[in-house]
């Protein structure tokens, strides 16, 4: 078929789709007004937190926020584009009053936006203008598509007909809502009655499967990046997308390898998804073309036909191979031109087609197939930068610089004939930062003494990308950052944009350990800093200016609740001082932490293998020191070492000695949440109603408190895992306390099962008050010198706890009882300081064999 004969694609019908379960509702034939809101009527609309809203309450929102409009003139709305319910009324109240709407990812952004177009005039905005989209991940100087309405809702109607979205269909915010395939998923569901899950969770959180889990949800929309951050962690053993309630599953925002989209039309097959692969530019509002998952099997390189309503051109192109030409598309959801400024808005309609500067071609079974670009434009996380205009920014800033890269990165480089080496150009790659909106880690800048030329006399681009990259690697072997800190307490970081402590497999244990780490770094650490990305973290250590004037710091409350235990115990089995309660309050922090950390990933498929880590870093030490024992002085019994001792002891101090029960608790307990939470439907109800689950679980355990219901005879009954877990439960509870009057009610229960459970009052009201502490007191000041040497007794209270009883009769008979005690400890913090040390040793090595296998993989494909 020749290109001169101006080639054309039309829409098909929709295909028949396999595995349909929705209901009947019909496609929207209007979409986003007030009147089709409420015409859905008691479906949900909107899920946020535990909370969901119902079409007909997001109208009567709409219609409130209407009404205290302040001025019924036309205006430039600019809206910070946040995945909560505010943003999604305000959206939806500006397209009703028929004010254009500009979108903007942050406040910073949303200021350069109202420079530019805060002050048109109502009489100076065309009367079909809807909404003002950046094109690409630039700021500042960046171009904006001027899109109308009818654009944004046809092309929501055609997304719903060809997904075939239904009322019982439910997305999630996976992408930015101020990114046009982020927007299109909200606009599409909306349009046809489905709802959507706002969360500001990555895809790489737990938290976000487990509102996929607990919402029943059944879109998931991704760009490439999302794929590859899911590829990293299904290496690991964790498949997300085996969520059951995914019924589709769709990809845009820049080409997919084939064998990736392969690979995922297999696990649509496996776990019962649809794979969508889809092309668009958001000078189309969003979507041009879509691969449905039946051709998708056969033709996984095609972005497939036109959208409904859609059609494709391929046009000639000077230079181009037989059978290739550029993409034009036209059809409703064309922009109606650009908009630099405000002069721009009163312009009307442009464009009727759109060059998308992409070459194509068709294959034989009439799918479309990209195969270059006919300028120099690269799409990262979704985001188009154009090659050219960057360094045109860049000369702006009086940065003479050459740019190369494709969608995997970009790089920077600008010579330096003072030089005689490439080196890492700090200035260069701060300077592109402020011009692009991509993640610092795919960009990479260097300075060259000279350009490497091919033998025709160009420059040789792959070798300026091949320096690039090995500079950018080799400086991050050494850097001391937050990155590197994360590496040496938890392993690889291999997306430091998304991956938080959490998502990595952090544990009560490491949470100590890189608090201490982080403190230096950050100053003091915010509460929820193990739910936030590494690359956010780092951005906080870089506004951080080291002071030394403040004496005092904060500390979160379960690590000092930690140290101190630790403390009481070992005083008190010295007899130094009588202060029991100190391994009953640890329990209060064990369910703490289990609630903050463990339960945080229930819903993923490894999160048995992340229990199991936790479960090792107790168990090994502690049979590794009993069995040492065993063979050099005897006195402990099999039942001792394999931790179960506790229940098959036969006396108080006999049979293999029972100091070791906290640790046998720790391990049995643990044993048991992993198990409980690999049943689908526990995790399901914990989602749901995270406190009230919690009040279950205490409820149960004070049936054995109690001895409502008794296991076993007497013997050590105060320390088995049925009679502590009363402790645990309650700490459980503490951490899902989100309320006043759930915290009076934790306390209260507290209260009730510490007293009288030994009979002691000084040791049970110890445990009191420790813990509601914990309840009640997020933070702790304590003075700044003190600070680390309270984080450090923490992290090594389980090593501790685990040898003072053979290292404590060591000291006392040489030295004042005080000192013993505190030579004990510092005993216990050198065996967690060597064992630590090893560990991170081996993590950070292998991190960096990591890194070495992406250089080469990176060095292969280019950029």
């Amino acid at each position: 078929m020749s290109l001169d004969e101006a080639i054309r694609v039309t829409a098909p019908a929709p295909v028949a789709r396999r595995r349909s379960r929705h209901s009947a509702t019909p496609p929207a034939q209007t979409a986003l007004t007030l009147e089709q809101l409420r015409s859905f009527g008691a479906q949900p609309a909107a899920i946020a937190g535990d909370h969901a809203i119902t079409f007909a309450e997001l109208a009567d929102r709409v219609a409130n926020r209407i009404a205290a409009r302040r001025t019924t003139q036309r205006h430039v709305e600019i809206i910070v584009a946040r995945p909560d319910l505010d943003t999604i009324v305000e959206f939806l109240a500006a397209l009703h009053l028929e004010n254009p709407v500009a979108l903007a990812p942050d406040e910073a952004a949303a200021a350069q936006l109202d420079a530019r177009f805060g002050d048109t005039k109502p009489d100076d905005i065309h009367p079909d203008l809807a909404l003002l989209m950046s094109t690409s991940g630039t700021t500042g100087t960046s171009k904006l598509v001027r899109l109308s309405k009818g654009a944004v809702t046809s092309n929501a109607i055609a997304i719903a007909d060809y997904l075939e979205l239904r009322s019982d269909d439910r997305a999630i915010t996976s992408l930015p809502l101020h990114y046009c395939y982020g927007l299109s998923v909200l606009t599409s569901h909306l349009a046809v009655g489905a709802s959507v899950v706002l969360t500001d969770a990555a895809v790489v959180d737990p938290c976000f499967w487990a509102a996929v889990d607990r919402w029943n949800v059944t879109g998931l929309a991704g760009v490439p990046y999302t794929f590859e951050l899911l590829d990293r962690q299904r290496a690991t053993g964790v498949e997300r997308l085996a969520a059951p309630s995914l019924r589709y599953v769709t990809q845009a925002g820049g080409r997919l390898d084939p064998a990736a989209v392969d690979h995922l039309v297999c696990l649509g097959d496996q776990h019962n998804f649809d794979m969508f692969v889809m092309y668009g530019q958001t000078e189309a509002t969003a979507r041009m073309t879509y691969l449905d998952p039946d051709a998708a099997r056969t033709w996984p390189g095609s972005i497939g036909r036109p959208i409904p309503g859609g059609s494709i051109e391929l046009r000639p192109v000077q230079g181009a191979a037989p059978g290739i030409g550029e993409i034009v598309y036209s059809g409703p959801n064309v922009m109606m031109g650009y908009a630099a400024s405000g002069d721009d808005l009163a312009r009307g309609h442009e464009f009727d087609e759109l060059s998308t500067g992409d070459l194509a071609r068709f294959n034989a079974a009439g799918l479309l197939e990209i195969v270059g670009r006919a300028n120099r434009i690269v799409k990262i996380h979704g985001l188009r930068t154009d090659l050219d205009q960057l360094e045109a920014d860049l000369a702006n800033c009086g940065i003479t610089a050459l740019c190369t890269g494709d969608d995997n990165g970009i790089v920077i480089a600008r010579l330096d004939e003072t030089t005689n080496s490439v080196a890492h150009d700090t200035d260069l790659l701060e300077a592109t930062a402020q011009l692009v909106a991509i993640p610092p880690a795919r960009l990479a800048a260097v300075s060259l003494p000279a350009w490497p030329r091919t033998l025709s006399g160009k420059i040789d681009l792959p070798s300026v990308t091949t320096a690039a990259r090995s500079i950018q690697h080799a400086s991050t072997d050494t850097d001391t950052t937050v990155q590197h800190a994360f590496e040496l307490i938890v392993g690889p970081v291999n997306a430091p944009s998304t991956q938080t402590f959490a998502s990595l497999g952090g544990d009560s244990f490491s949470y100590v350990e890189m608090s201490i780490r982080l403190e230096p770094l950050i100053g003091t650490l915010p509460s929820d800093w193990h739910l936030q990305s590494v690359s956010a973290l780092t951005a906080l250590a870089e506004d951080h200016e080291p002071s030394t004037s403040k004496r005092w710091t904060r500390l979160d409350t379960s690590v000092v609740i930690r140290a101190l235990a630790i403390v009481l115990i070992v005083c008190t089995h010295m007899g130094l001082y009588r202060l029991p309660g100190g391994a009953h309050t640890l329990l209060l922090v064990l369910g703490y932490n289990v609630a903050r950390f463990q339960l945080s990933s229930a819903g993923e498929p490894g999160r048995l293998r992340k229990v199991s880590t936790t479960i090792a870093r107790v168990a090994v030490p502690t049979v590794a020191w009993i069995g040492t024992q065993m063979l050099l002085f005897g006195g402990y019994s099999l039942g001792a070492l394999l931790l179960v001792n506790n229940y098959f002891g036969s006396a108080w101090r006999r049979d293999g000695r029972w100091e070791y029960w906290y640790f046998e608790t720790f391990v049995q307990s643990m044993i048991v949440i992993g198990l409980l939470f690999a049943i689908p439907a526990v995790r399901r109800a914990e989602r749901r109603t995270p406190f009230g689950f919690a009040l279950v679980v205490v409820a149960v355990t004070l049936v054995f408190r109690f001895q409502i219901i008794e296991l076993g005879d007497s013997y050590n009954s105060m320390f088995r895992p049925h009679m502590v877990a009363c402790f645990i439960a309650l700490g459980w509870a503490a951490q899902r306390a989100r309320h006043v009057w759930q915290g009076l009610l934790v306390t209260g229960l507290l209260a009730v099962t510490s007293v009288g459970y030994f009979g002691q009052v000084d040791r049970e009201w110890r445990i009191i008050l420790l813990g509601t502490a914990l309840i009640w007191l997020p933070t702790i000041p304590v003075p700044r010198l003190a600070a680390r040497l309270i984080g450090v007794i923490a992290a090594a209270s389980m090593h501790i706890f685990l040898i003072h009883w053979q290292v404590w009769p060591l000291f006392t008979p040489w030295l004042d009882r005080h000192v013993a005690l505190a030579a004990t400890v510092a005993t216990g913090v050198a065996v967690w300081w060597v064992l630590d040390r090893l560990c991170s040793a081996a993590r950070q090595q292998r991190s960096r064999a990591l890194r070495r296998v992406s250089s080469g993989n990176d060095q292969a494909g280019s950029l």
